[in-house]
């Protein structure tokens, strides 16, 4: 993913991939607890990024955290101890990075678990399989008929797959998944068809998915508008949009003053509802003391990206009577671009004046406005299960 928040605690629309989880298992009406296992220490960011599912208090009683381990394989086993004095009689198992798990599935599943004691959802494989050698030549066309790819959740009856996974604890081998380990210790997994909407976050670009497989997704864009201006002063360096542009006067500041960076700041924290550019970066702040304001701008960029938006365009004017900027405009594109991690095609500056009128225009001072598009996508509408079924 290239980045530094847990998939899980990511945006899609409004909510976190996790909670966005959980909507669509408690949608089912099946589920009387529900246990999140977390890294260790990670209780507080947890429950922050489940702040508005735990304002129900049904909610809040019922979901429990508990720390996991350095493997999956760990974290499931601590996550079904937990349960072990609650004696469910039946566990669904659940990658936190599959949001767009239906209710559908998870009900077929559930029905597949309470028959047969062991399900999981499977999806036909559709690219051509081959067994390849170390120097990564093939050695072998495998017949892709007989195998499939297979997802959560995967269902269990609870004792069963407690015991199975304690077993496994002591013997030394790495397990791919639960079923592996079941099959191992128990018994034949059920199989039910699965959903190739149903997918795992891997990629930045999957968390940016569009409708598959009947399931129903909103796209987001949100606009946000920045606008700043700096009195100019002898003695410093006029930058503008990250590159230094020979003059006499540059931008009095308490960073380095850029202004169009700062307008772009405003204008993508504004488009995430993330505040301005003083809420993060104050001025009486000494850390910010001649900062870059590049730097500022990759800080922004992190920001937006932690709460699942990507920058679509700017649109940006800067207005300086003098020097002109169309010499200087291919490179501030470039560096926008590079800081943003976009297309210079995503970036537009254009440089006007003011005529010689006010402030601007009397060379005392610089101002520049931005204009950034941003897209996220929406978390999906399950449908509602009310008919009763045995609790788990």
């Amino acid at each position: 993913m290239g980045n530094s928040v847990k998939k899980e605690y990511l945006y899609i629309g409004n909510t976190t991939v996790l909670e966005t989880c959980l909507r669509a298992f408690e949608s089912t009406g099946l589920f009387d607890w529900f246990v999140i296992t977390i890294p260790p220490g990670g209780e507080n960011r947890a429950r922050e990024a489940l702040s508005s599912w735990l304002r129900d208090p049904t909610h809040l009683k019922h979901t429990l955290f508990v720390e996991g381990a350095n493997n999956r394989q760990g974290s499931v086993r601590n996550g079904l101890l937990t349960l072990r004095p609650l004696e469910p009689d039946t566990v669904l198992i659940h990658d936190g990075a599959r949001p767009w798990v239906s209710p559908q599935t998870i009900r077929k599943v559930f029905e597949g678990t309470q028959k047969f004691g062991a399900c999981a959802p499977v999806i036909p494989l559709v690219d051509s399989i081959k067994r390849l050698l170390p120097d990564g030549t093939i050695a072998e066309h495998v017949n892709r008929s007989a195998f499939v790819g297979i997802q959560t959740p995967q269902g269990f009856r609870y004792p069963e797959i407690l015991e199975a996974h304690l077993k496994a604890a002591s013997d030394g081998r790495a397990y791919l998944d639960d079923t592996e380990i079941y099959h191992r210790y128990i018994g034949d997994v059920h199989t039910v068809e699965g959903d190739k909407a149903n997918r795992k976050i891997t990629y930045w670009e999957d968390i940016h998915m569009t409708a598959q497989s009947g399931a129903t997704f909103q796209r987001m864009l949100r606009i946000g508008f920045g606008y700043d201006l700096h009195r100019l002063v002898e003695n410093r360096t006029l930058w503008v949009g990250g590159v230094a542009i020979p003059s006499s006067k540059g931008e009095e500041g308490h960073s380095d003053g850029d202004v169009l960076i700062h307008a772009i700041i405003d204008a993508l924290l504004g488009a995430a509802s993330l505040g301005d550019i003083g809420s993060h970066f104050p001025p009486s702040d000494p850390a910010y003391k001649d900062i870059s304001s590049r730097i500022l701008l990759k800080k922004a960029r992190s920001l937006i990206q932690d709460a699942g938006w990507k920058v679509i365009n700017l649109d940006c004017t800067v207005v300086l009577e003098t020097p002109k900027l169309l010499p200087y405009r291919e490179s501030i594109c470039q560096t926008l671009a590079d800081d943003l991690q976009i297309s210079t095609s995503q970036v537009s500056v254009k440089g006007k004046t003011k005529e010689k009128q006010d402030a601007v225009g009397k060379q005392e001072a610089i101002e520049a406005y931005a204009v950034a598009l941003l897209e996220s996508i929406g978390s999906q509408s399950p449908k509602d299960f009310s008919n009763q079924q045995p609790k788990v």
